[in-house]
């Protein structure tokens, strides 16, 4: 085993202990339980919706029209029984007739029946959707397919189960969303790349990008004064979650959301450079790390563009709003809601730019490091070949004059 692999490995151990370890001491004890259970939905579907005045209690001179929709409910207590809601016509969907939707029961206690729509119901599109997902990546995939399903699976049950809970313990969000993308990038790229000097380059690379995202994280959101507090959900967890870090969170997301793009780009680029060494194993590190980066700066053109295309497709109401409201794109910018996306959008884009040479690097050393197999013998080609069978049965037929012998293959009768 070379310095260089084996440095690679002792880095991996270090980035598995560290993980484990960091998991041990952040891990949550029993999550925040909420002060009031949650009112249970039911489903129910839209029989009929007309137009009607709003019922008002107050004396204003023109009511707004309303919708009146008789919803079916269909499970829980009540199903079976069909119930009036009113909803507004304006900033409300609208509802037509056979649409499914979850029904929430606002009774009060000795009062008349009430219930109240809360939305549509999706779970069964989403649930044909997921499917179509699964059989187009098992149809394509087929075994890495499956690899990456429970890779996909692993990351979701380390943010659910570990990330949130505990962010919401009061653990350092930033401290947790780098514990969190270490364990997550542990187990997917050996589970979905294998066990291999390819894979272990990629991680190493994936792990340095990571942790110079979070020292910049850290830096610019201190010198941008980002505070988290420029969306109604961060003011409304503020709320809800007493000492939360809005800041940490803001840096939690960057993490892990890089985390999403750097894998990809880490392991194509490690794939490129032994795929480049495999088709010339005679060429030096400076020549592989030379031609790999052909590649990579292709890869860094189409990445960084991802990454703004992405952040920009989220926000095209609010960007539409902007460009309505008159306000100078100095005073947009300078807004503390576009300023937080330009901070993780720039970062992110830093940490995956410095992510593909150190990855060449690591990879053109460790393939250029490893033994070179013997060369195989060159193939003849087919005139070279049948030439050498000629001249191969001349000397058989000479052999066989000289020593009066029945030629083999023509006969026992056969005598020269």
């Amino acid at each position: 085993m070379d310095t260089l692999h084996a440095r690679l490995l002792a880095v991996v151990a270090v980035l598995t202990v560290a993980a484990v370890v960091g998991m041990v001491v952040l891990w949550p004890g029993r999550p925040p339980q909420p002060a009031t259970a949650p009112t249970p939905l039911v489903d129910g579907v839209v029989r009929s919706a007309q137009v009607v005045e709003c019922p008002s209690e107050a004396l204003v001179p023109v009511r707004p029209p309303c919708v009146r929709a008789e919803i079916e409910v269909l499970e829980g207590p009540g199903a079976g029984a069909t119930v009036d809601v009113d909803t507004g016509e304006q900033g409300y969907p609208a509802f037509e007739v056979g649409d499914h939707v979850r029904v929430g029961d606002s009774t009060p206690p000795g009062g008349e029946p009430s219930y109240y729509v809360q939305d549509y119901a999706r779970l069964g599109p989403l649930t044909l959707l997921l499917g179509l997902f699964v059989v187009a990546v098992l149809g394509v995939g087929r075994w890495h397919g499956l690899r990456s399903l429970l890779g996909l699976g692993c990351s979701l049950l380390v943010i659910t189960k570990f990330v949130i809970p505990a962010i919401l313990a009061g653990a350092s969000p930033l401290a947790v969303a780098l514990v969190g993308s270490f364990v997550v990038m542990l187990l997917t790229l050996y589970l979905c790349h294998g066990l291999n000097l390819k894979t272990t380059t990629a991680l190493v690379g994936t792990a340095a990008a990571l942790c110079l995202i979070a020292v910049l994280g850290v830096a610019f959101s201190e010198l941008a004064k980002v505070t988290g507090l420029s969306s109604e959900e961060a003011q409304f967890v503020s709320l809800t979650v007493e000492g939360l870090n809005l800041r940490g969170l803001v840096l939690a997301g960057l993490i892990i959301g890089a985390l999403g793009v750097l894998d990809d780009v880490t392991v194509s680029q490690a794939s490129t450079v032994f795929a480049v060494h495999e088709a010339d194993p005679e060429q030096g590190w400076a020549t592989l790390f030379r031609r790999a980066m052909g590649v990579g700066r292709d890869h860094i053109a189409s990445v960084v563009n991802t990454l703004v295309l992405a952040y920009a497709g989220a926000s095209i109401p609010l960007l539409i709003l902007f460009s309505t409201s008159g306000v100078a794109v100095s005073e947009i910018v300078n807004g503390e809601f576009v300023a937080q996306e330009v901070v993780k959008t720039l970062i992110g884009s830093i940490g995956l730019v410095a992510a593909v040479p150190l990855t060449t690097a690591l990879a053109a050393g460790i393939a250029t490091a490893a033994p070179r197999p013997p060369r195989p013998p060159r193939r003849q080609g087919r005139r070279r070949a049948a030439k050498a069978d000629a001249v191969e049965e001349e000397d058989r037929w000479l052999r066989a004059l000289r020593a009066d012998e029945p030629l083999e293959g023509y006969g026992r009768d056969t005598q020269v």
